[in-house]
């Protein structure tokens, strides 16, 4: 049987010129955070009418590592959860961060049609 809604698909800061999305697609970006280390990362929506962020998922790497007591073990794999609300051009700004600082930084250009 085939699902209503197709499944959101990844887009990556490695891509070149505008990521082409059609109005009512779910996107995702995903990332990694490991919040006792300092590491986490952010983004920017450049203009929100034209895309917004619905969700944010996050799953532990190690849930068995989660115990009082214990350290480092919350190491997660993240997905912010996009759609694609009009036709229009806009961008999406990723900061990774170590410590409350920006390690880096991307730029992806999302096109809607």
């Amino acid at each position: 049987m085939k699902p209503e809604k197709d499944e959101p698909f990844r887009i990556e800061c490695k891509e070149t010129g505008p990521i082409e999305v059609k109005v009512d697609d779910v996107f995702y970006y995903g990332f990694h955070r490991h919040g006792s280390v300092g590491e986490d990362a952010e983004f920017e929506i450049g203009d929100k009418t034209i895309i917004s962020h619905e969700s944010t998922e996050a799953e532990y790497l190690h849930p068995e590592r989660m115990k009082p007591g214990w350290t480092g073990g919350d190491a997660e794999r993240c997905k912010w959860l996009f759609k694609a609300l009009k036709p229009g051009t806009t961008t999406i700004i990723v900061r990774v961060l170590f410590r409350f600082e920006v390690e880096s930084e991307c730029t992806m250009q999302i096109k809607v049609v």
